[in-house]
């Protein structure tokens, strides 16, 4: 598969997570509502059949990538001087602290390599915003009897921002695509997801971006010996998959988007998903481009909703700890 990296410029805060299931999600509803219901069942066949011509990575500020998670390095050998020990304590704590790399710096790790370590700033900045409820047929916070007062709410506004200058960083994703046919359409499908937006309340101006500009990609390095994978995204490994490793995970309580979580007609909560974040590790002899699954059997009530759960996966060499 053949890589690119799409740069979307952000024009607002978003609420929510620049993650490869919800972005995905987006690309489904962009197919519905311009090309139809059946388009959109062709669309999703591949990735049905584990055979996706689409991969996705999460989003990630400017050109950053999130830390790969290693095994604890082994310490260093009886009767090596103590400040060696100290020294490898130090670094590992350090490590511990940072979440994004630059790509210099990714691709040493994966090599196996211990690169200097430049910490990066936390460019997400985050803050509690107090809105009002407004009443939709006064068009303020009052009701008609004018006796209903507003209704208090609060919203976590996110954006990656530059520290030093205040400036919106633009967001990197990293794309496999099986074909230049399909490079061209998921770029079409981005433009098209442009013109609404992402996220929770799109409708009210979140989640706004325009894209910057989407071009192959050749900057993941080569990996001699390489011994594992790395994913840029958060996954849910299938049957099969690789389970020796090192991850993190987190717990998706999913919902139905668009007309789908206000029709009625359908419950609008998905089942809660497992899965494992991007920068989760895992042994292979033979690494492979994708990993994890489409998962079905997500919706109470309609078997044919599916959760995007495939992993962008790069090869990487992983020490082999003691025990």
């Amino acid at each position: 598969m053949k890589i690119y990296r799409l740069r979307l410029l952000p024009r607002s805060a978003f609420l929510s997570p620049w993650q490869a299931d919800t972005i995905f999600g987006h690309l489904c509803w962009a197919i519905r509502h311009h090309e139809g219901e059946q388009a959109l069942l062709e669309f999703l066949e591949p990735f049905r059949e584990s055979e996706p011509p689409l991969v996705l990575s999460n989003g990630f500020p400017a050109d950053l990538l999130p830390r790969p998670l290693l095994p604890p390095p082994n310490p260093p050998a009886p009767g090596r001087p103590k400040m060696e020990q100290v020294e490898a304590m130090r670094r590992q704590k350090k490590m511990k602290g940072v979440e994004y790399f630059q790509l210099d710096e990714f691709n040493a790790l994966c090599r196996g390599e211990s690169p200097e370590l430049v910490v990066q700033q936390d460019n997400l900045w985050s803050e509690t915003i107090l809105k009002n409820q407004i009443n939709r047929v006064t068009g303020g916070t009052t009701g008609p009897d004018e006796d209903a007062g507003g209704n208090l709410y609060s919203v976590n506004e996110h954006r990656f921002i530059d520290r030093t200058s205040g400036a919106l960083l633009p967001l990197a994703l990293y794309i496999k695509v099986a074909d230049d046919e399909w490079a061209n359409r998921t770029l079409d499908l981005f433009e098209r997801v442009s013109l609404s937006g992402f996220g929770a309340k799109k409708s009210a101006g979140y989640g706004q971006f325009r894209v910057q500009d989407f071009e192959s990609f050749d900057g993941f390095g080569q990996v001699p010996e390489a011994n594992g994978f790395v994913s840029l995204s958060n996954f849910v490994p299938a049957p099969g998959n690789p389970d020796r490793g090192q991850y993190r995970t987190l717990v998706k309580y999913g919902k139905l988007g668009e007309e789908y979580a206000s029709s009625g007609r359908l419950s609008p909560f998905k089942f809660p998903i497992l899965m494992l974040r991007a920068g989760s590790t895992f042994y292979t002899s033979e690494p492979r481009e994708v990993y994890g699954q489409m998962v079905k059997g997500v919706h109470p009530e309609d078997e044919s909703i599916v959760q995007y759960g495939y992993a962008f996966a790069l090869p990487v060499k992983l020490a082999q700890a003691n025990g």
